[in-house]
Protein backbone atom coordinates (compact mmCIF):
# COMPACT_ATOMS: atom_id res chain seq x y z
CA UNK A 1 0.00 0.00 0.00
CA UNK A 2 3.20 2.36 0.99
CA UNK A 3 4.44 1.30 -1.82
CA UNK A 4 1.60 2.77 -4.38
CA UNK A 5 0.80 5.65 -2.70
CA UNK A 6 5.13 6.48 -2.95
CA UNK A 7 4.38 5.47 -6.54
CA UNK A 8 1.63 7.95 -7.15
CA UNK A 9 3.53 10.54 -5.07
CA UNK A 10 5.65 10.47 -7.42
CA UNK A 11 3.96 10.26 -10.59
CA UNK A 12 2.59 13.65 -9.60
CA UNK A 13 6.07 15.06 -8.96
CA UNK A 14 7.01 13.83 -12.92
CA UNK A 15 7.02 17.29 -15.40
CA UNK A 16 3.93 17.29 -17.30
CA UNK A 17 3.21 15.59 -20.33
CA UNK A 18 0.51 16.00 -23.02
CA UNK A 19 -1.39 12.57 -23.64
CA UNK A 20 -1.89 11.88 -26.91
CA UNK A 21 -6.08 12.46 -26.67
CA UNK A 22 -5.29 15.83 -25.37
CA UNK A 23 -2.76 17.13 -28.45
CA UNK A 24 -5.32 18.36 -30.49
CA UNK A 25 -6.24 21.69 -30.81
CA UNK A 26 -10.09 20.57 -30.97
CA UNK A 27 -11.38 17.90 -28.62
CA UNK A 28 -13.78 15.80 -30.23
CA UNK A 29 -17.34 15.32 -27.54
CA UNK A 30 -17.36 18.43 -25.89
CA UNK A 31 -19.41 20.21 -27.87
CA UNK A 32 -21.42 17.80 -27.79
CA UNK A 33 -20.89 17.52 -23.61
CA UNK A 34 -22.17 21.44 -23.83
CA UNK A 35 -25.14 20.36 -25.72
CA UNK A 36 -25.95 17.97 -23.00
CA UNK A 37 -25.39 20.06 -20.34
CA UNK A 38 -27.66 23.12 -21.90
CA UNK A 39 -30.40 20.66 -23.10
CA UNK A 40 -30.95 19.66 -19.16
CA UNK A 41 -31.21 23.42 -18.52
CA UNK A 42 -33.83 23.67 -21.44
CA UNK A 43 -36.11 21.09 -20.54
CA UNK A 44 -35.73 21.25 -16.73
CA UNK A 45 -36.74 24.72 -16.69
CA UNK A 46 -39.38 24.03 -19.54
CA UNK A 47 -41.39 21.76 -16.94
CA UNK A 48 -41.66 24.42 -15.04
CA UNK A 49 -43.71 26.40 -17.46
CA UNK A 50 -46.30 23.81 -18.15
CA UNK A 51 -49.40 24.38 -17.05
CA UNK A 52 -51.51 20.63 -16.82
CA UNK A 53 -48.86 17.63 -15.90
CA UNK A 54 -48.55 14.68 -18.67
CA UNK A 55 -46.68 11.32 -19.27
CA UNK A 56 -44.09 13.50 -20.83
CA UNK A 57 -43.66 16.35 -18.25
CA UNK A 58 -43.82 13.32 -15.64
CA UNK A 59 -40.67 11.47 -17.40
CA UNK A 60 -38.76 15.08 -17.87
CA UNK A 61 -39.23 15.23 -13.56
CA UNK A 62 -37.94 12.12 -13.17
CA UNK A 63 -34.85 12.00 -15.73
CA UNK A 64 -33.85 15.92 -16.43
CA UNK A 65 -32.28 18.11 -13.61
CA UNK A 66 -31.20 21.66 -14.67
CA UNK A 67 -29.28 21.55 -11.93
CA UNK A 68 -27.14 18.52 -13.77
CA UNK A 69 -27.02 20.44 -16.30
CA UNK A 70 -24.76 23.21 -14.79
CA UNK A 71 -22.89 20.85 -12.91
CA UNK A 72 -21.83 19.15 -16.60
CA UNK A 73 -20.69 22.64 -17.38
CA UNK A 74 -18.69 23.04 -14.18
CA UNK A 75 -16.78 19.85 -14.55
CA UNK A 76 -15.85 20.52 -18.08
CA UNK A 77 -15.04 24.25 -17.57
CA UNK A 78 -12.84 22.99 -14.46
CA UNK A 79 -11.12 20.77 -17.31
CA UNK A 80 -10.78 22.88 -20.01
CA UNK A 81 -9.50 26.02 -18.34
CA UNK A 82 -6.32 23.66 -16.86
CA UNK A 83 -5.62 21.82 -20.30
CA UNK A 84 -5.28 25.55 -21.49
CA UNK A 85 -3.29 26.51 -18.23
CA UNK A 86 -1.17 23.43 -18.95
CA UNK A 87 -0.23 23.82 -22.29
CA UNK A 88 0.70 27.19 -22.32
CA UNK A 89 3.13 26.62 -19.18
CA UNK A 90 4.72 24.01 -21.06
CA UNK A 91 4.85 26.00 -24.45
CA UNK A 92 5.70 29.85 -22.89
CA UNK A 93 7.40 28.54 -19.62
CA UNK A 94 5.04 31.71 -17.87
CA UNK A 95 1.24 32.78 -17.94
CA UNK A 96 -0.31 35.55 -19.22
CA UNK A 97 -3.22 36.42 -16.44
CA UNK A 98 -4.16 40.13 -18.61
CA UNK A 99 -4.67 37.56 -21.92
CA UNK A 100 -5.87 34.77 -20.07
CA UNK A 101 -9.40 37.54 -18.05
CA UNK A 102 -9.23 39.18 -21.55
CA UNK A 103 -9.95 36.21 -23.52
CA UNK A 104 -12.22 34.84 -20.59
CA UNK A 105 -14.00 38.47 -20.84
CA UNK A 106 -14.57 38.55 -24.67
CA UNK A 107 -15.98 34.79 -23.96
CA UNK A 108 -18.25 35.51 -21.19
CA UNK A 109 -19.23 39.41 -20.91
CA UNK A 110 -20.42 40.30 -24.46
CA UNK A 111 -23.59 38.33 -24.54
CA UNK A 112 -24.07 38.25 -21.08
CA UNK A 113 -24.30 42.22 -20.74
CA UNK A 114 -26.59 42.16 -23.96
CA UNK A 115 -29.10 40.12 -22.16
CA UNK A 116 -28.83 42.54 -19.06
CA UNK A 117 -29.30 45.26 -21.19
CA UNK A 118 -32.01 44.04 -23.33
CA UNK A 119 -33.72 42.99 -19.80
CA UNK A 120 -33.43 46.95 -19.02
CA UNK A 121 -35.24 47.66 -22.12
CA UNK A 122 -38.12 45.51 -21.69
CA UNK A 123 -38.62 46.34 -17.90
CA UNK A 124 -39.14 49.72 -19.16
CA UNK A 125 -41.58 49.08 -21.51
CA UNK A 126 -43.46 46.13 -20.36
CA UNK A 127 -43.24 46.78 -16.42
CA UNK A 128 -41.50 43.78 -15.33
CA UNK A 129 -41.21 44.76 -11.75
CA UNK A 130 -37.30 44.45 -11.44
CA UNK A 131 -35.15 46.92 -9.74
CA UNK A 132 -31.94 48.09 -9.28
CA UNK A 133 -31.09 44.99 -7.00
CA UNK A 134 -32.34 42.67 -9.61
CA UNK A 135 -29.50 44.27 -12.20
CA UNK A 136 -26.53 44.73 -9.65
CA UNK A 137 -25.95 41.26 -8.03
CA UNK A 138 -25.69 40.33 -11.72
CA UNK A 139 -23.53 42.94 -13.28
CA UNK A 140 -20.89 42.40 -10.18
CA UNK A 141 -21.17 38.86 -10.77
CA UNK A 142 -22.12 38.32 -7.29
CA UNK A 143 -25.38 36.39 -7.35
CA UNK A 144 -24.77 33.31 -5.97
CA UNK A 145 -24.11 35.04 -3.23
CA UNK A 146 -27.48 37.02 -2.45
CA UNK A 147 -26.50 39.89 -1.58
CA UNK A 148 -29.35 41.76 -3.66
CA UNK A 149 -32.48 40.64 -4.55
CA UNK A 150 -33.11 38.29 -7.35
CA UNK A 151 -35.89 37.32 -9.32
CA UNK A 152 -36.37 34.39 -11.40
CA UNK A 153 -35.31 36.55 -14.76
CA UNK A 154 -31.76 37.30 -13.82
CA UNK A 155 -31.63 33.92 -11.05
CA UNK A 156 -29.26 31.76 -13.64
CA UNK A 157 -26.18 34.34 -12.87
CA UNK A 158 -25.55 32.92 -9.67
CA UNK A 159 -23.73 30.24 -12.23
CA UNK A 160 -21.98 32.96 -13.73
CA UNK A 161 -20.49 34.46 -10.79
CA UNK A 162 -19.41 31.06 -9.50
CA UNK A 163 -17.69 30.47 -12.99
CA UNK A 164 -16.16 34.19 -12.35
CA UNK A 165 -14.72 33.98 -9.36
CA UNK A 166 -13.36 30.40 -10.40
CA UNK A 167 -11.35 32.18 -12.90
CA UNK A 168 -10.02 34.92 -10.45
CA UNK A 169 -8.74 31.95 -8.32
CA UNK A 170 -7.69 29.39 -9.90
CA UNK A 171 -5.00 30.62 -12.24
CA UNK A 172 -3.47 32.23 -9.30
CA UNK A 173 -3.36 28.95 -7.24
CA UNK A 174 -1.90 27.14 -10.53
CA UNK A 175 0.76 29.81 -10.80
CA UNK A 176 1.96 29.99 -6.98
CA UNK A 177 1.34 26.13 -6.65
CA UNK A 178 2.98 25.09 -10.17
CA UNK A 179 3.85 21.68 -8.50
CA UNK A 180 0.95 21.10 -5.67
CA UNK A 181 -1.91 22.11 -8.19
CA UNK A 182 -2.96 19.15 -7.72
CA UNK A 183 -3.06 19.14 -4.00
CA UNK A 184 -4.85 22.05 -3.76
CA UNK A 185 -7.84 20.79 -5.76
CA UNK A 186 -7.86 17.46 -3.53
CA UNK A 187 -7.71 19.46 -0.20
CA UNK A 188 -10.84 21.83 -1.51
CA UNK A 189 -12.79 18.51 -2.90
CA UNK A 190 -12.22 16.66 0.28
CA UNK A 191 -12.91 19.41 2.48
CA UNK A 192 -16.36 19.80 0.95
CA UNK A 193 -17.47 16.69 1.96
CA UNK A 194 -16.99 17.80 5.31
CA UNK A 195 -18.78 21.33 4.86
CA UNK A 196 -21.34 19.37 2.93
CA UNK A 197 -22.30 17.88 6.66
CA UNK A 198 -21.56 20.74 8.71
CA UNK A 199 -23.81 23.51 6.52
CA UNK A 200 -26.92 20.46 6.66
CA UNK A 201 -26.36 20.62 10.18
CA UNK A 202 -25.67 24.99 10.42
CA UNK A 203 -27.37 26.62 7.92
CA UNK A 204 -26.66 29.48 9.12
CA UNK A 205 -23.29 29.15 8.62
CA UNK A 206 -23.17 28.83 4.94
CA UNK A 207 -22.96 32.27 3.57
CA UNK A 208 -20.22 33.41 6.02
CA UNK A 209 -17.93 30.26 5.06
CA UNK A 210 -18.25 31.03 1.43
CA UNK A 211 -20.88 28.49 0.72
CA UNK A 212 -22.28 29.85 -2.32
CA UNK A 213 -18.92 29.53 -4.12
CA UNK A 214 -17.30 26.26 -2.58
CA UNK A 215 -20.69 24.30 -2.40
CA UNK A 216 -19.90 24.26 -6.44
CA UNK A 217 -15.95 24.70 -6.62
CA UNK A 218 -15.83 20.94 -5.97
CA UNK A 219 -16.96 20.62 -9.57
CA UNK A 220 -14.84 22.90 -11.35
CA UNK A 221 -11.73 21.39 -9.11
CA UNK A 222 -12.62 18.22 -10.46
CA UNK A 223 -12.24 19.32 -13.78
CA UNK A 224 -8.92 20.75 -12.56
CA UNK A 225 -7.60 17.93 -10.95
CA UNK A 226 -8.82 15.25 -13.90
CA UNK A 227 -6.70 17.76 -16.20
CA UNK A 228 -3.58 17.50 -14.25
CA UNK A 229 -3.98 13.80 -14.08
CA UNK A 230 -3.89 13.45 -17.59
CA UNK A 231 -0.59 15.21 -17.87
CA UNK A 232 1.06 13.51 -14.94
CA UNK A 233 0.61 9.67 -16.77
CA UNK A 234 -2.56 8.74 -14.53
CA UNK A 235 -4.52 8.60 -17.73
CA UNK A 236 -3.91 7.45 -21.33
CA UNK A 237 -5.63 5.67 -24.05
CA UNK A 238 -4.14 2.16 -23.90
CA UNK A 239 -6.19 1.86 -20.46
CA UNK A 240 -8.69 -1.04 -21.16
CA UNK A 241 -11.06 0.91 -19.00
CA UNK A 242 -12.01 3.10 -21.49
CA UNK A 243 -13.38 0.49 -24.07
CA UNK A 244 -15.49 -0.93 -21.58
CA UNK A 245 -18.73 -0.37 -23.51
CA UNK A 246 -21.38 -0.66 -20.32
CA UNK A 247 -19.92 1.84 -17.98
CA UNK A 248 -20.74 4.96 -20.00
CA UNK A 249 -24.54 3.76 -19.48
CA UNK A 250 -23.81 2.55 -15.98
CA UNK A 251 -22.41 6.03 -14.79
CA UNK A 252 -25.22 7.63 -16.52
CA UNK A 253 -28.04 5.93 -14.77
CA UNK A 254 -26.11 5.95 -11.16
CA UNK A 255 -25.39 9.70 -11.58
CA UNK A 256 -29.64 10.08 -12.58
CA UNK A 257 -29.59 7.80 -9.59
CA UNK A 258 -27.99 10.61 -7.52
CA UNK A 259 -30.16 13.44 -8.41
CA UNK A 260 -33.51 11.34 -8.02
CA UNK A 261 -32.96 10.16 -4.69
CA UNK A 262 -31.63 13.30 -3.43
CA UNK A 263 -34.11 15.57 -4.90
CA UNK A 264 -36.89 13.33 -2.97
CA UNK A 265 -34.78 13.49 -0.29
CA UNK A 266 -33.62 10.35 0.27
CA UNK A 267 -30.49 8.46 1.71
CA UNK A 268 -29.71 11.86 2.89
CA UNK A 269 -27.11 10.43 5.18
CA UNK A 270 -24.97 9.58 2.17
CA UNK A 271 -25.87 11.86 -0.50
CA UNK A 272 -25.26 15.16 1.46
CA UNK A 273 -21.81 13.99 2.12
CA UNK A 274 -20.47 12.25 -0.91
CA UNK A 275 -23.59 12.74 -3.74
CA UNK A 276 -21.33 15.69 -5.13
CA UNK A 277 -18.31 13.70 -4.77
CA UNK A 278 -19.51 10.87 -6.74
CA UNK A 279 -21.52 12.48 -9.40
CA UNK A 280 -18.41 14.39 -10.43
CA UNK A 281 -16.19 11.72 -10.60
CA UNK A 282 -18.30 9.78 -12.72
CA UNK A 283 -19.41 12.75 -15.37
CA UNK A 284 -15.61 13.30 -15.32
CA UNK A 285 -14.78 9.94 -16.24
CA UNK A 286 -17.88 10.24 -18.94
CA UNK A 287 -16.39 13.25 -20.57
CA UNK A 288 -12.61 11.25 -20.41
CA UNK A 289 -13.67 8.42 -22.19
CA UNK A 290 -15.71 10.21 -24.62
CA UNK A 291 -12.43 11.54 -25.84
CA UNK A 292 -10.48 8.98 -25.53
CA UNK A 293 -12.72 6.02 -27.18
CA UNK A 294 -13.74 7.14 -30.57
CA UNK A 295 -15.50 3.78 -31.54
CA UNK A 296 -18.18 4.57 -28.56
CA UNK A 297 -21.95 5.26 -29.04
CA UNK A 298 -21.47 8.12 -26.86
CA UNK A 299 -18.51 9.26 -28.72
CA UNK A 300 -21.07 9.27 -31.87
CA UNK A 301 -24.01 10.57 -29.99
CA UNK A 302 -22.05 13.42 -29.00
CA UNK A 303 -20.47 14.30 -32.54
CA UNK A 304 -23.35 14.64 -34.20
CA UNK A 305 -23.60 17.43 -36.45
CA UNK A 306 -26.83 18.78 -34.60
CA UNK A 307 -25.44 18.27 -31.12
CA UNK A 308 -22.41 20.27 -31.60
CA UNK A 309 -24.48 22.81 -33.47
CA UNK A 310 -26.35 22.82 -30.30
CA UNK A 311 -22.89 22.88 -28.03
CA UNK A 312 -21.82 26.06 -30.13
CA UNK A 313 -24.79 27.75 -29.28
CA UNK A 314 -24.73 26.31 -25.85
CA UNK A 315 -23.64 28.99 -23.94
CA UNK A 316 -25.99 32.07 -26.08
CA UNK A 317 -28.92 29.54 -25.19
CA UNK A 318 -27.84 29.56 -21.19
CA UNK A 319 -28.59 32.95 -21.09
CA UNK A 320 -31.36 33.46 -23.29
CA UNK A 321 -33.70 31.16 -21.76
CA UNK A 322 -33.90 32.23 -18.58
CA UNK A 323 -36.44 35.12 -20.62
CA UNK A 324 -38.74 32.55 -22.17
CA UNK A 325 -38.75 29.44 -19.90
CA UNK A 326 -40.69 30.79 -16.76
CA UNK A 327 -42.28 29.07 -14.57
CA UNK A 328 -46.11 28.74 -14.30
CA UNK A 329 -46.58 30.59 -11.18
CA UNK A 330 -44.33 33.74 -12.24
CA UNK A 331 -45.97 37.14 -12.32
CA UNK A 332 -44.35 38.63 -15.11
CA UNK A 333 -45.05 35.80 -17.65
CA UNK A 334 -46.13 36.77 -21.17
CA UNK A 335 -46.94 34.84 -24.74
CA UNK A 336 -43.80 34.12 -25.18
CA UNK A 337 -43.53 31.62 -21.74
CA UNK A 338 -46.47 29.81 -23.34
CA UNK A 339 -44.76 26.32 -23.47
CA UNK A 340 -43.63 24.68 -26.25
CA UNK A 341 -43.41 27.78 -28.10
CA UNK A 342 -41.08 29.10 -25.36
CA UNK A 343 -38.51 26.72 -26.00
CA UNK A 344 -38.54 27.55 -29.79
CA UNK A 345 -38.11 31.32 -28.38
CA UNK A 346 -35.38 30.57 -26.75
CA UNK A 347 -33.13 28.61 -29.04
CA UNK A 348 -34.00 30.94 -32.49
CA UNK A 349 -33.20 33.81 -30.08
CA UNK A 350 -30.08 32.24 -29.16
CA UNK A 351 -28.96 31.59 -32.31
CA UNK A 352 -30.01 35.32 -33.53
CA UNK A 353 -27.31 36.27 -30.79
CA UNK A 354 -24.61 34.16 -31.66
CA UNK A 355 -24.61 34.78 -35.38
CA UNK A 356 -25.03 38.87 -35.29
CA UNK A 357 -23.84 39.37 -31.95
CA UNK A 358 -21.68 36.99 -30.12
CA UNK A 359 -19.44 35.61 -33.09
CA UNK A 360 -18.04 39.03 -33.23
CA UNK A 361 -16.17 38.82 -29.87
CA UNK A 362 -15.01 35.26 -30.26
CA UNK A 363 -13.51 36.34 -33.71
CA UNK A 364 -11.35 39.12 -31.43
CA UNK A 365 -10.66 36.09 -28.99
CA UNK A 366 -9.82 33.97 -31.70
CA UNK A 367 -7.38 36.91 -33.16
CA UNK A 368 -5.58 36.75 -29.48
CA UNK A 369 -5.07 32.70 -29.78
CA UNK A 370 -3.31 33.21 -33.27
CA UNK A 371 -0.66 35.58 -31.38
CA UNK A 372 -0.01 33.20 -28.52
CA UNK A 373 -1.76 30.14 -29.95
CA UNK A 374 -2.80 27.76 -27.16
CA UNK A 375 -6.23 27.12 -26.37
CA UNK A 376 -9.03 24.14 -26.90
CA UNK A 377 -11.00 25.26 -30.14
CA UNK A 378 -14.65 26.56 -28.67
CA UNK A 379 -13.29 27.25 -24.80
Amino acid sequence: MFNKLSKCYNKLSNQDRTPDFLTPSYLPSLDGWRAIGVIMVLFGHAKLSRNVPTVVHTFLDKTIYAELGVQIFFVLSGFLITIILIKTKQKFRTISLKEFYIKRALRILPVFYLYLFVLFILNLLMGLNLNWQNFTGPLLFVNNFKLFDSTWLTGHTWSLAVEEQFYLLWPLAFILMPKKGWLFCLSVILAKVVLNVFWYLKPEFYNITMGPFLSRSDALLTGCLSAILCFKGFFNNKQKIWSKWHLPALCAIAILLIYHHYNARLFGVLLVPFGDLVSNTLIMFLIIQSVINRKSLLFKILNLKIIKKIGVLSYSIYIWQQLFLVPKDYNNAVFWNIFPYNILFALCTAYLSYTYFESFFLRLKDHLRKNHPIAIKGS
